[in-house]
C-alpha cells in the first residue's frame, strides 16, 4: 500500500475549513481537471455510511470511483474508503486541528493500484503516486487561497 500525506495551514476558523474541505461538491472545484473531472454526493448529507462519486480522467481513460465515508467525528475527522471504483484499495484521512484562529489540515490518502486491469495499464505506481501529491497540494492551496479572502 502506497501513502502519500499533505499538511497545511489555514488562516481560517476549523468549522469553516472542516465544512468546506469535506463537501463533496467543493472536490471538483479544488482538485486539477485532468485528475477529478465531477464530484457529488449520491446519498445527501455528507454522514457517516453516505456515499460520494467521483470522476476522473487518467491517461486519457474516464474512470469513477464510489467513496463511503466510514468516520466522521466534525471539526476534527472524516474518513471514506473506496466501495467501488479503479483502485485495489483507496482510503483518504482527513485531520483537522483549530490552531487560534487558524487549522491546521491534514490530509493522507492510502492506496493500492490494482494488479490488472485499465489502471494497472495505464498509471506505474510512480505516475499514480505523482498525480495523487499533486493533486493533494493544488487541493488544498486552493481551499487556502478561498478561504482566506
Amino acid at each position: 500500500m502506497t501513502r502519500i500525506e499533505n499538511e497545511i495551514e489555514i488562516n481560517a476558523p476549523v468549522e469553516k475549513v472542516y465544512e468546506y474541505y469535506t463537501n463533496p461538491d467543493n472536490i471538483k472545484n479544488t482538485w486539477p481537471r485532468d485528475v477529478v473531472k465531477e464530484s457529488e454526493s449520491t446519498t445527501g448529507q455528507n454522514e457517516q455510511g453516505s456515499e460520494m462519486k467521483v470522476k476522473g480522467e487518467y491517461m486519457g481513460t474516464q474512470q469513477e470511483l464510489t467513496l463511503e465515508v466510514i468516520d466522521k467525528q466534525p471539526n476534527k475527522r472524516l474518513v471514506a474508503r473506496q466501495t467501488q471504483g479503479p483502485f485495489q484499495k483507496l482510503e483518504s484521512i482527513q485531520e483537522f486541528q483549530a490552531n487560534g484562529d487558524a487549522t491546521h489540515v491534514k490530509h493522507t490518502i492510502d492506496y493500492e493500484l490494482p494488479t490488472g486491469g485499465k489502471v494497472a495499464n495505464l498509471l506505474t505506481g510512480n505516475e499514480a503516486e505523482d498525480r495523487f501529491r499533486q493533486g493533494m497540494q493544488q487541493a488544498a492551496q486552493t481551499v487556502k487561497d478561498k478561504l482566506e479572502q
